[in-house]
């Protein structure tokens, strides 16, 4: 697979564990639920490594026939000229080039069947540009880059390609299924530092509309609605902070950690955003809102048990329609 044009697209899996205690952010996909449903789709394994897609047009040519699938929000897709919708499995033949063109703020992710097959580091392929490792050479892609890709699919992805090659409908992911952008409605539990706040600023945190403000990025987004008061003034001494994590800054405004989180930080962790939100918190567009609503840990954690018994329901029903 050869990058002929792209903005900003970088090499994702689903980040590294178990080196933070050593200062390496997890890093990782945005929207790891775009992702995985990704590579289910081809018929890869969950971390199995992708593009994602943040700024700018794309375009890639490819060498061999290939099995990909497009999800997330941002994008719409072509090939050689031809549309192709989102959310299903679609084969991009020898010698076709497949474009991205970018209509909205978001990321989008392209899993290929087979995954990218950099060299790992730290057990992962993340790309983590600001300590410049993972991906390719720890870059962000550019126009001329050759990605390694496998050639000869296994056995899932090849019923997948069979049945694509010799039908002519489409395989699409339900609407029931892919995520809802537009919900305003992000959950999380409370930090260890909740009580340190007022009570009228935790009323606020779940009445009160907040917006995204344009000083955001990967490392974390910066939230602007009403000043966040505290009731202890005591400093606090760096704590682990981990992407979901909700800081409040000096000026009592709250910032949204995110896939290249630190490992550490200051600032008093008033919230936890709950694991099934994320994605949906990190496909915010500048200016968008988000309504906070607090929930247990229990909830979180029975939300993400569903969550994950749904996606392992669908992966079995999935592979059954090809097989």
């Amino acid at each position: 697979m050869k990058i002929l044009k792209t903005g900003i697209s970088t090499i994702q899996d689903l980040g590294r564990f178990g080196h933070r205690n050593q200062g390496i952010p997890t890093s990782g996909c945005m929207d790891t639920l775009a992702y995985g449903l990704g590579n289910l789709l081809v018929g890869n394994d969950e971390g199995a490594a992708s593009l994602e897609l943040s700024s700018g047009a794309f375009s890639a040519s490819f060498n061999h026939t290939s099995l990909v699938a497009l999800t997330g929000k941002g994008y719409e897709g072509f090939i050689s000229g031809r549309p192709v919708s989102f959310w299903q499995p679609f084969l991009v033949k020898e010698g076709e080039f497949l474009q991205l063109f970018p209509k909205e703020v978001g990321f989008s992710y392209l899993a290929i069947h087979g995954g990218i097959r950099t060299n790992p580091q730290f057990n992962s392929r993340a790309t983590h540009l600001p300590s410049r490792i993972g991906g390719l050479n720890g870059n962000a892609l550019q126009p001329g880059d050759h990605l390694p890709v496998s050639r000869f699919p296994d056995e899932k992805g090849q019923h997948i390609m069979n049945y694509l090659s010799q039908v002519s409908g489409q395989v699409r992911l339900s609407p029931a299924i892919t995520p809802d952008y537009s919900n305003q409605v992000i959950r999380y539990f409370p930090g260890p530092e909740y009580d340190w706040f007022t009570e009228q600023s935790r009323l606020l945190l779940e009445s009160t509309d907040f917006h995204l403000s344009t000083t955001s990025n990967r490392m974390g987004f910066r939230l602007q609605g009403p000043q966040l008061q505290r009731e202890r003034s005591v400093e606090l001494l760096s704590q682990p902070v981990l992407p979901g994590t909700m800081q409040v800054s000096p000026d009592g405004q709250i910032l949204l950690l995110m896939a290249d989180a630190q490992t550490t930080g200051g600032y008093p962790r008033i919230g936890q955003v709950v694991v099934v939100d994320i994605p949906l918190a990190a496909q915010k567009t500048p200016g968008s809102s988000i309504v906070f609503k607090k929930i247990s840990l229990r909830e979180a954690e029975a939300l993400l048990i569903k969550r994950e018994k749904q996606l392992l329901q669908l992966k079995r029903d999935y592979y059954l329609y090809f097989s």
